[in-house]
């Protein structure tokens, strides 16, 4: 039955449906990437997008439902650490903002950032104090300016 069938065709029949297998599959699952290996190195594509899952939303852009500015009375406050907390906060907030406008080294940051410590050194024994110090790393981790840990951060309240 399989008599008049030679080795020579059973290998071409293989290789051609191979060929046309995965053909299908580099188009249908491929087909961007395949694109990107024939448009020259200096031009770019708008697939090299971040997916919108990735991008970043402006704070201003994101609404939770919550209003912009809640306005508190003075006498709900228990201790006046939360005002200074909030304070050291948007100061620290502001430096690392505009160290990463510049061409600012770790160096030359972590200091202005334990000067600003020192000027709030009332927060030292405050229970906010963890908090305030993994913001300073958590904003200094999505801005990109430096690498650093709660333990460092922490520290700099003692110098």
């Amino acid at each position: 039955m399989l008599n008049h069938l030679s080795w020579t065709s059973y290998f071409e029949t293989v290789i051609a449906a191979l060929v046309i297998y995965y053909l299908f599959i580099g188009i249908r699952f491929y087909a961007a990437d395949i694109k990107q290996m024939f448009v020259p190195a200096g031009k770019s594509m708008a697939g090299n997008s971040l997916p919108e899952q990735l991008v970043f939303k402006d704070a201003e852009k994101q609404t939770d439902g919550l209003p912009e500015e809640v306005i508190y009375r003075q006498d709900n406050y228990t201790d006046d650490d939360i005002q200074q907390a909030d304070e050291l906060i948007s100061s620290i907030k502001k430096l690392i903002t505009t160290a990463s406008g510049k061409a600012y080294s770790p160096d030359t940051l972590l200091p202005e950032i334990k000067a600003i410590f020192g000027k709030h050194n009332s927060l030292k024994t405050s229970p906010h104090r963890p908090a305030i110090n993994e913001q300073v790393v958590t904003e200094c981790e999505r801005i990109g300016v430096a690498e650093l840990t709660d333990d460092e951060v922490d520290q700099w309240w003692s110098d």
